[in-house]
């Protein structure tokens, strides 16, 4: 790729720190040196330099020099590290514009031209977008995985057993041999299988791994005094909520970021939900309700001993309107006869049965919660992992999982192949639509 504009930026964040680092990228890196430094630096090596306006030192700065091709970007580079504080790092940067066919980096613009120059795949860039923005330990590590090339990787293992596939078939389609059509087709019935169960294990953690850079949102809703509150608490390990066994102690809407077995949600304490002439109790009503239409899954909870009753069958009916993901638990199990816990468990055969005090249940509860939001974040379109890749890797497996073994259908089946082949392609880059590139660089930040 040749780029007539060397691109500038700062690296690091904006504002002042010990240091700044400002990039540059682009033919006419060794323009800037000349210019600035008055002195030859060798590739990959640190020097302290004084960056010189004519004769006028501006500052003491630590330069590194990458050679093109051994570099981020895949061309000349050149990385300064000056005294941090935005009127330092910007006079440099205005230095360094005044230099022919140089001008401000687009956001994400360095790792688009990685990119186009075969440094790093689109899955890669991707999975760079997203370990700069986890908010969570296991999404960081998710998205460093998906960096090392692992998933491109066996993506390419899946896309060459495919080819390999497609030749055996193409092969009985010119050859009629008994003995060699029994021995192919047994030989393509175990690449299919294997290649079937590969793209589901890829497809799988793509799933998982969009569900750790989505902030999901749960609310718990309820009647009064039906553990609303210590059930947030114990989920975020925090008294974030009042605990009160007066009834309408919540009146407004409590909310907390938390980190759920590495899954980034944002839940929601609302008021008790009942009638009631008391007009802040309504606000609160309708606030409850107002988060649970928003909400990627709604918590219900009600109080065992009392049973699901009229009211909690309209609040439900309610919610439903605008969500369907709702999970209802029925707490305090540790306040009823077992005998009576049996034959209410019996009538409410979908409902989870938790103690939130005694911590009856609790890892189930959890474990419930992850499910909802990873069946809710399948269903929505945002996030970092490009909902594309898994689309195509879906259709990829659909078609593979729709072949049927049989001499009668190699035809079909090479069209099936050729199709789940192609899938595969548009995840592993061969689709580089400008529309596409600028909606994934442009999620990334300055600099980078």
């Amino acid at each position: 790729m040749n780029n007539i504009d060397t691109i500038v930026s700062i690296a690091t964040p904006m504002g002042t720190g010990a240091i700044s680092v400002i990039r540059c990228s682009g033919d006419n890196t060794a323009n800037i040196i000349n210019t600035f430094f008055k002195k030859k630096l060798s590739s990959r090596q640190a020097y302290y330099v004084n960056f010189k306006k004519e004769n006028i030192v501006i500052d003491d700065v630590v330069a590194i020099y990458y050679a093109a091709p051994k570099s981020y970007t895949g061309e000349d580079m050149l990385e300064i590290m000056c005294h941090g504080g935005p009127v330092m790092y910007q006079l440099i940067i205005n230095e360094i514009l005044q230099i022919d066919n140089c001008r401000l980096a687009k956001p994400g613009e360095f790792s688009e031209r990685a990119f186009l120059n075969n440094k790093m795949s689109l899955l890669e860039a991707e999975s760079l977008c997203a370990l700069i923005n986890a908010k969570t330990e296991a999404a960081a590590l998710a998205a460093r995985e998906s960096m090392s090339g692992k998933m491109t990787k066996d993506l390419l293992d899946v896309d060459n057993a495919i080819l390999k596939t497609r030749i055996q078939v193409e092969a009985l389609l010119d050859f009629s041999d008994e003995d060699i059509e029994t021995e192919g087709i047994q030989s393509i019935s175990k690449l299919i299988h294997e290649s079937k169960k590969e793209i589901s294990k890829i497809l799988e953690k793509l799933k998982n791994n969009r569900l750790l850079f989505e902030t999901s949102k749960v609310a718990v809703i309820g009647k009064p005094n039906t553990g609303k509150s210590s059930l947030i608490n114990y989920l975020t390990e925090d008294e974030v909520s009042i605990v009160n066994k007066k009834a309408g102690t919540t009146r407004d809407v409590v909310s907390k970021i938390f980190s759920l077995d590495g899954v980034p949600v944002t839940i929601f304490d609302t008021a008790g939900i009942r009638d009631t002439n008391d007009l802040i109790e309504k606000e609160g009503r309708e606030r409850a309700l107002k988060q649970a239409a928003s909400a990627n899954i709604v918590v219900y909870l009600y109080n065992v001993s009392d049973g699901i009753d009229q009211e909690d069958i309209e609040i439900l009916s309610n919610i439903r309107k605008a969500n369907e993901n709702i999970l209802v638990a029925a707490n305090k199990i540790d306040l009823i006869e077992k005998e009576v816990l049996e034959k209410i468990k019996a009538n409410n055969k979908e409902d989870l049965f938790i103690s939130i005090k005694e911590n009856i249940n609790m890892n189930m509860m959890r474990n419930k919660i992850l499910e909802y939001l990873k069946s809710a974040i399948k269903n929505s379109s945002s996030g970092l992992y490009n909902i594309k890749n898994i689309e195509h890797l879906n259709q990829a497996y659909q078609e593979i999982d729709g072949i049927q073994i049989n001499l009668n259908e190699l035809e079909l089946i090479a069209e099936k192949l050729k199709m789940a082949q192609k899938n595969i392609s548009m995840v592993l880059d061969n689709n580089d639509d400008e529309r596409v590139l600028s909606g994934i660089f442009s999620n990334f930040c300055i600099g980078k």
